[in-house]
């Protein structure tokens, strides 16, 4: 756990401060924040959420960006057992910081609600209730919860990995073998959730975690608007704010249309995300009311159309959960995992969604990974092998354009040789960009020129892959032995 780059400070008496910090670099998701919408603060003259650099990212003549109110300071400890280390996220609420158990030294993660006020505390008891009963592989760990400072907090496992949000705008679309462990696992631990009463309602590839050990091969995050069978409390009450819940294209038509919901809107989210998985599209895409009228007016297109090597089992169970009607789709989670069990098509085995070697999609010249880049293949003996290990690698980071003009937003993956870069806006292949980021080891911060190799833009999540031009020696050293040290395959290609 990188402690140099730490940008959390102690507040008087040992607890901790909760009004807004200024944000730190970080690598690790963590439930309710996955990355893809980590590091956002809320905007106080627009009220949007909007992009903020990191404080070690940012600079003005020299200078680190003016601190955002009151931060956290260093060594901060929560509740007397935890020493909070460095701010990982904010948004949606809450903030999320790494931290270490003071006993056990055990590296977690402590989520904090931005307001202690009697709404925040209930969903935040909501949550803890919520999690304590869908505890069970596949499903984000929850370590500890309590009350410090007149707030409560929550403490989860870190996270080694990337999204699949991330790992779908990195290749395009995923094969069939791995598009069928996405919904095997996928639809597994939700089974495990409906069975406990606890419906997630916001299922989507940016709240699902691949972990890099492959084992489980996929963890559902983000509990914070889920509904409770049982609850007397109305959901509605503690996460409704005059808007509807959820995100519009993952949404079933009676959660678009604010009717009554139950299960079966998570198996029709599951069916949107295992759609995204085989075609790089949603069904219907757009704001509420677009979702909405293309829904209600038209037929998503059929997969075979789009993807000729899709079994027909595989779309038939596909656009079964697709229907329109709740009654039409399968009428429980764990049908729909017997259903993809029983794929013929599913390979015998299991399946490491982050394998070095994935299928390139067919999508003309588009290449499969951030590695691709020429200088990244090895011509020997003619085999297209990759001449440095990667691995998934999450934190802030900021472009330089030889215009003058910075683009903000995250690695997703690192080799000595590269990176994948999510941010903003693509950057044309060919151009050649600075990139200040923090290494993978120390959380120091270093500076690097790179040349854009390839680009692709997947429903508004533009990620572009970068060749190495001028990197320090000693950051290049540090960045072979962390992707060597953590790369799932001993052999990568």
């Amino acid at each position: 756990m990188p402690h140099s780059a730490d940008r959390v400070r102690k507040t008087r008496g040992g607890h901790i401060d909760r009004t807004p910090p200024v944000l730190a670099t970080g690598e690790i998701g963590v439930n309710g924040l996955t990355l893809p919408q980590a590091h956002f603060v809320q905007s106080p003259s627009a009220g949007v959420m909007q992009s903020q650099p990191s404080e070690s990212l940012d600079k003005h003549n020299g200078q680190s960006s003016p601190p955002a109110s009151t931060a956290l300071e260093v060594e901060a400890k929560l509740d007397g057992r935890y020493l909070l280390r460095r701010l990982l996220a904010r948004g949606g609420g809450a903030q999320v910081l790494a931290a270490e158990h003071l006993y056990t030294h055990r590296a977690v993660a402590v989520k904090i609600p931005l307001q202690a006020g009697p709404l925040s505390v209930k969903r935040f008891e909501r949550e803890i209730e919520v999690l304590s009963r869908v505890r069970g592989e596949g499903i984000v760990e929850m370590l500890d919860a309590g009350h410090a400072d007149g707030a409560p907090y929550v403490v989860f496992e870190l996270l080694e990995g990337r999204t699949l949000a991330g790992l779908l705008a990195a290749r395009g679309r995923l094969g069939i073998p791995e598009t069928l462990e996405v919904g095997r696992a996928l639809s597994a631990a939700l089974a495990r959730c409906h069975a406990r009463g606890v419906v997630h309602r916001d299922v989507k590839p940016s709240n699902l975690f691949l972990p890099r050990s492959g084992k489980p091969s996929l963890v559902v995050l983000d509990f914070g608007i889920a509904q409770l069978a049982d609850d007397g409390t109305p959901a509605e009450k503690l996460t409704r704010e005059d808007s509807l819940l959820g995100t519009p294209e993952y949404m079933a038509p009676e959660a678009l249309l604010a009717n009554a919901t139950d299960h079966r809107v998570d198996v029709y989210a599951v069916g949107v995300t295992l759609y995204e998985c085989l075609t790089g599209t949603v069904p219907f895409d757009g704001k509420y009311a677009d979702v909405l009228l293309k829904l209600s007016t038209s037929q998503p297109r059929s997969l075979r159309e789009q993807r000729s090597d899709v079994p027909e089992d595989l779309e038939q169970i596909v656009t079964r959960c697709l229907a329109r009607e709740a009654k039409h789709r399968f009428q429980s989670m764990q049908d729909l995992a017997n259903a993809l069990d029983a794929s013929a098509l599913r390979s015998a085995g299991p399946v490491n969604l982050l394998a070095r070697n994935p299928p390139r999609p067919e999508v003309g010249a588009d290449k499969a990974t951030l590695a691709d880049a020429p200088k990244a293949m090895s011509t020997d003996s003619g085999a297209s092998r990759r001449r440095h290990p990667r691995a998934p690698y999450i934190t802030l980071a900021r472009l330089t354009r030889q215009s003058g003009e910075r683009v903000d937003g995250r690695l997703e993956e690192i080799s000595e040789g590269g990176l994948q870069f999510v941010g903003d806006r693509a950057i044309p292949a060919g151009e050649s960009v600075q990139i200040r980021f923090a290494l993978p080891a120390s959380g120091r911060i270093t500076e690097a020129q790179a040349t854009a190799r390839w680009n692709r833009t997947l429903r508004g999540t533009n990620a572009t892959g970068f060749e190495f031009s001028s990197i320090a020696d000693n950051a290049r050293a540090e960045i072979r032995k962390y992707a060597t040290f953590v790369a799932a395959d001993p052999n990568p290609t």
